[in-house]
């Protein structure tokens, strides 16, 4: 029989800054604010973690963010 885990998800291992997420997409076609970020943060209920007091978002999820952006567009 097999145990299901404690926690319904794995976290993700590609938690990056918002900053260093924010200069990345800056040098995309479609540059995101940080504003635009934290909107989409809040919008799709992502999961943030602070470490040393700076969020840390997952870049998979940002980047999905981004791409529904970029199609209905937003930016």
């Amino acid at each position: 029989m097999a145990i299901e885990p404690l926690v319904p998800y794995s976290p993700p291992s590609d938690l990056m800054p918002l900053r260093e997420i924010h200069d990345l997409l800056q040098r995309t076609g479609h540059a995101a604010s940080l504003r635009d970020i934290k909107n989409w943060i809040r919008k799709d209920e992502l999961d943030t973690v602070r470490y040393r007091g700076v969020p840390h978002v997952s870049w998979s999820d940002i980047l999905l963010a981004h791409r529904e952006a970029v199609l209905a567009g937003d930016i």
